[in-house]
């Protein structure tokens, strides 16, 4: 081995162990940056050419071996990441469903004196004590003071579907634009990354910050990243491209302002609508699932828990005859004026107390005051109909436990695979530091090498005089 062969190898070594070096102070200071990977330095074997001063054995061509970079790299596992996007967009969505509906489970809470089934019990009750007093006033003053009471619980549920709807499609309007900005950005950072990958320096803070982007984006949508190294990331939405290379297709919302019509979120103009299954949807995904499936349902029992109201009512209510000697007349009315009687349109109907009509006739048109069926029959109506109330409530809360229990679920197994990403991908100081020591000591042996270069060539250099 030449003098020549000690010098390539000290300084190759020096400033492949100096890159070491830098790499670890690199992940050392960024132990707290979100979204930062460890950056690792792969070193391998050079040929360095023994001429010079001296070569043992007479060989002119005697190679001996340096050392150099193999690599320099991001440490990162694409599989646990993807899972750990999978999961949060699942806990993402089953906490969107969860609060919305939670809010809708305390407007129909059963266990209060507001509540729709004790409304509908109320005025069981009211009708069940008119029976036994039918020419009580006062009864028949608390009667109509619990049919309105229900009246206005089924407006007060209906109005509040209805905040709960435009909410949600404001939220959505909002997450969509939130969504197409972060598809932008990724779009953007595809761009940069690979230019600065054709020139030969890779933008390493760039993929993190990419990866950190579809993070973010991950929260909205099930994205699929499949890294490509033609042109970066490409995302894909249930086999939609939304992202390739530096190009990004826009998220749309339609029939925005359309009442008769459920808001759809489609991919740009391809007419493609984006169908959310039971979970893993992202906030985007719950909220199109609520506004489709989930509060049109519970809108459709409401209606029809109203209607059936209104009919059982009133058909007991006009086989009876009033204080006045007439027949009953509808006891409730749709105030639309339209077909198909709705929760926010059910209103009384009756001017007055003595317009109840509580007793029943004797065939020929004349009312027995002594038979008080109507109201009776009125109150059993009631009280059958609280079991439906009751089952809207219990649906609701449900699905409310449900969602809880997907989030957890969800919530578990990202926090296990981010686990396994820190582990993987992640800066340990302690680590870290202890291979710092180690890399100061390479450093230190590869300086050693060149100073005893430097004094056999002084020898050598001493002796040939």
């Amino acid at each position: 081995m030449s003098v020549n062969s000690l010098f390539d190898i000290g300084s190759t070594s020096l400033r492949a162990v100096g890159e070491k070096i830098d790499a670890t102070s690199q992940n050392i200071a960024n132990a707290e940056s979100e979204g930062y990977r460890r950056r690792r330095v792969s070193l391998s074997s050079r040929s360095v050419a023994a001429t010079g001063l001296y070569a043992s054995n007479g060989a002119q061509d005697v190679t001996s071996s340096g050392v150099g970079v193999e690599q320099f790299e991001r440490v990162r596992d694409g599989m646990l990441v993807s899972a750990r996007n999978d999961a949060q967009s699942g806990e993402s969505d089953a906490r969107e469903e969860g609060r919305v509906l939670g809010v809708l489970e305390g407007a129909l809470a059963t266990d209060t004196d507001a509540g729709l089934s004790a409304s509908l019990q109320g005025l069981a009750d009211g009708f069940s004590n008119l029976a036994n007093n039918p020419e009580s006033q006062g009864v028949r003053e608390s009667v109509l003071g619990r049919a309105r009471q229900l009246t206005d619980t089924f407006g007060r549920l209906d109005q509040r579907l209805g905040e709960l709807t435009t909410n949600t499609e404001n939220a959505l309007a909002s997450n969509v634009e939130k969504a197409n900005g972060l598809l932008d950005k990724v779009a953007s950072l595809n761009e940069q990354i690979e230019s600065a990958r054709a020139g030969g320096s890779p933008d390493y803070a760039a993929e993190d910050q990419r990866d950190q982007t579809v993070k973010e984006l991950s929260k909205l949508l099930p994205v699929d990243p499949q890294e490509n190294r033609s042109d970066g990331y490409t995302l894909t939405v249930d086999g939609m491209t939304v992202v390739q290379g530096d190009d990004a297709t826009a998220l749309s919302l339609e029939n925005e302002n359309d009442p008769s019509k459920a808001p759809t979120v489609e991919f740009g103009d391809t007419g493609v609508a984006f169908e959310p299954g039971d979970e893993s949807g992202g906030e985007i995904g719950a909220q199109t699932r609520l506004l489709n499936d989930t509060l049109p349902g519970v809108q459709g029992k409401l209606d029809a828990l109203a209607d059936e109201v209104l009919q059982k009512v009133n058909g007991e209510h006009t086989a009876g005859y009033d204080q006045n000697g007439g027949t009953g007349e509808n006891f409730f009315v749709d105030k639309s004026g339209t077909t198909g009687n709705t929760a926010g349109n059910i209103e009384l109907n009756v001017d007055g107390p003595e317009d109840i009509a509580a007793v029943a006739g004797d065939g020929s048109g004349n009312p027995l005051p002594g038979d008080t069926g109507p109201a009776q029959n009125i109150a059993d109506v009631a009280s059958d109909l609280t079991t439906g109330a009751t089952d809207l409530a219990a649906g609701v809360g449900t699905q409310v436990q449900e969602a809880a229990a997907k989030e957890e679920a969800q919530a578990a197994v990202g926090e296990r695979v981010q686990a396994q990403i820190e582990d993987v991908s992640g800066v340990s100081v302690d680590q870290q530091l202890s291979s710092l020591i180690e890399q100061q000591q390479q450093f230190a042996a590869s300086a050693q090498v060149l100073t005893t270069a430097r004094e056999v060539s002084s020898t050598l250099l001493s002796i040939a005089r």
